[in-house]
């Protein structure tokens, strides 16, 4: 009798399983690159933000006092929370300005987003 060439059930259903678990990896790795884009999107919105913020400081004409401020600092579809934190510095005739942005859904024990420190002058 001649023998048949071919595969076995068995050894069919390990290729298949071998492919299917090497398929479910490649699907994970290209979600968590969707996820890490995603967030990579939401921080350049935030840096925005806070550049805008920095911006509005500049351009008010006025010297700031120390202080801590909170204000919604929306930027696309996004919302944002900006903390403006102005400290004194040695020299009286500036200041230092530090804006940490957040995410408004998350508050205070959200990640920090984006991070800008500026300094201000007196004189223009």
């Amino acid at each position: 009798m001649k023998q048949q060439r071919g595969f076995t059930l068995i050894e069919a259903l390990v290729a298949m399983t071998i492919i299917a678990v090497a398929l479910i990896a490649c699907l994970k790795a290209a979600g968590n690159l969707n996820i890490q884009q995603d967030d990579m999107i939401k921080r350049q919105y935030a840096q925005w933000s806070a550049n805008n913020a920095a911006n509005f400081i500049r351009v008010s004409g006025v010297f700031p006092s120390a202080q801590i401020t909170q204000q919604i600092c929306p930027q696309g579809n996004f919302r944002f929370v900006c903390l403006v934190e102005v400290t004194n510095t040695p020299n009286p005739n500036f200041r230092r300005v530090e804006i940490q942005v957040k995410d408004a859904f998350e508050g205070d024990a959200g990640n920090q987003l984006a991070r800008l420190v500026i300094f201000l002058s007196s004189a223009p």
